[in-house]
Formats: C-alpha cells, structure tokens, sequence
C-alpha cells in the first residue's frame, strides 16, 4: 500500500477513549472539511469509527506511515481543567482549548425496534453498568446485589448492560453480550437513569445527555467525569492523595497494574460506597429534587 501522507490513526483504549478521539475529530473537520485522516483496522474501534468524516481510509499504515498519538495519558500529565483527556487529545490534533468536550457517533441515535420490543419495560426504567477493563474501577457485585434489590423494592426496573463474560447482579434484567454500541446507545435514550462505574457507558450517557450516576475510586471525577452527571467519589485508602489515581500513567508503566485486582483487598476504595447512599442519590436524581443532589458526593472515610 502505498503512502498517501494521509496521518493514521491507531486507536488503543477502551470504547470510552474512542469516543473522545471521534468527538475531537469531528471538532478537526468541522473547522476544516479538507482534514483528513486514515485508520488502522482494528475490530473493535469500527463499531465507533467507521463512517466518520475525518476518516479517508481503513486499513494497515504502510512503513514510515505518520501515526497520530491518541494515548491521552502518555503526552501530558493529567489533571482537572485543561489537563482532562479531551483537553489534551484535542491539543494533540492542532485545536486551540479549552473546546467544548463535545462527543460524536457517525450515525443517527434512532430507536432499535427490535432490541426495544423484548425489553419488558416499567417506569422508571435504570440501567446499570457495574463492570471495567479494570478491575480496580470495579465495585463488589454484593453492593451491586444490595443496591438492585433496594431499587426493585421500590418499584423500579433494572437492567444490566456490558459484555457476554461480565458478572451478572442477581435479580437486574440481563442484556450482557447482547447489545452492539450502536444499540446500547439506543437503549440508553430510552431509559430514565444510568448507574455506573468509570467506562464507556459513563461516556456514552454524556453523548446522549442522559442523566447519571457515577462511581468513582482510583479515578477522579474532575479529570475524567462530567459536570451534569452526579459523582460519588470515594476516598482513596491507599495513602494517595486526592488528585492521584493508580492506574494513571505514573503508576501503570508498562500496563502492568492497570488490569490487576486491588491490593488493598477488602479496602478497595470503591467498595466501601454504601448502597443505601447510591439508592437514595438515585431517587434523588429521579424525584428532581436539585437542592438536596449536590453534583458530587464525597462519602466520608
């Protein structure tokens, strides 16, 4: 293949990450409709990336290929403000910030009549989304178990979202391996609220403005969430300081703590968040009731 001088685009990531890069470069093009850029074929950024107008070309990068750095985490140093991942991902593409942290898909959010029609649907309708690529953004499934149980009692309907292997919460409606992200945005447009932890479904909810509840331990809601959702944000118990995470670049050289469990075992940050606290923050969010919902709710150690 020959070279085009076309830059190429390798994502890496979680489906989170990918849509940030598909936000910053719809930004790219829609200031200049002549930018370009080509893509390496890589199955599971397709489903966010194909079709979308800063991208000429699909395929392998032929040798001294110019490749677009989009490790977010690699060229800056994290933080809150204009240090936040689209933040840099936009300055790594030439647009002057801050810009407005706008996400994209290539495709119209209509409704998927036939995922839609097997959902037996209630009111109000939640969708949870507990599980990460990393285990130490993971809450215990037994909190899970709780805060589901205490959200049925109450009438409401939960169904859970992610992939085939992810654990499943006793008593949520399973759509685990059945929803492509093209679904699972529809599916999200036409629920009333989201539970869920840092991933791509936290990042998804903010594409489609639905409103959210986020669970934060080793990652911080001021670098990484956004500012319409309601944050929980549990103190570290691993003598961090706030503004650090440890799965971040620092601590994750060679991606090598980034996929493992907590060390902390039963101390694992996220796993001291009461489910009582998450239950009464969602019927909060639900009932409207602004003055008693702060956007961010630090629990105390």
């Amino acid at each position: 293949m020959a070279d085009d001088g076309i830059p190429w685009i390798n994502p890496i990531g979680g489906l989170g990450d990918t849509l940030m890069v598909s936000g910053v470069l719809k930004q790219v093009v829609d200031r200049d409709p002549s930018k370009k850029f080509n893509l390496v074929r890589r199955t599971k950024y397709l489903s966010i990336l194909k079709g979308h107008p800063a991208i000429g070309r699909i395929g392998y990068p032929p040798k001294k290929a110019r490749i677009m750095d989009v490790t977010y985490w690699s060229l800056e140093t994290l933080g809150p403000g204009l240090q936040r991942p689209y933040q840099i991902l936009a300055r790594a593409f030439g647009l002057p910030t801050p810009v407005e942290e706008k996400l994209y898909v290539p495709w119209d959010l209509a409704e998927d009549p036939i995922l839609h029609n097997m959902i037996p649907w209630k009111k109000p309708n939640i969708v949870i989304a507990p599980a990460s690529d990393s285990p130490r953004k993971v809450m215990s499934p037994v909190i899970w178990h709780r805060l589901v149980d205490f959200l049925r009692a109450d009438g409401m309907f939960v169904m859970q979202v992610g992939r085939i292997y992810d654990q499943h919460i006793r008593n949520a409606y399973c759509l685990l391996g059945l929803t492509t992200p093209r679904q699972l945005l529809s599916l999200l447009r036409k629920c009333d609220l989201v539970i869920t932890s840092d991933n791509f479904i936290m990042h998804a909810a903010h594409l489609i403005d639905k409103p959210a509840v986020v669970l934060w331990g080793p990652t911080e809601h001021k670098m990484y969430g956004y500012p319409e959702h309601i944050h929980i944000q549990m103190p570290k118990s691993c003598k961090l300081s706030k503004d650090e995470d440890c799965i971040g670049s620092g601590k994750n050289k060679g991606e090598t703590v980034y996929a493992k469990p907590c060390p902390m075992g039963p101390r694992h940050c996220l796993d001291q968040v009461r489910p009582e606290m998450i239950h009464e923050t969602v019927k909060k969010a639900l009932w409207k009731k602004p003055h008693a919902l702060p956007n961010t709710a630090v629990l105390p150690e």
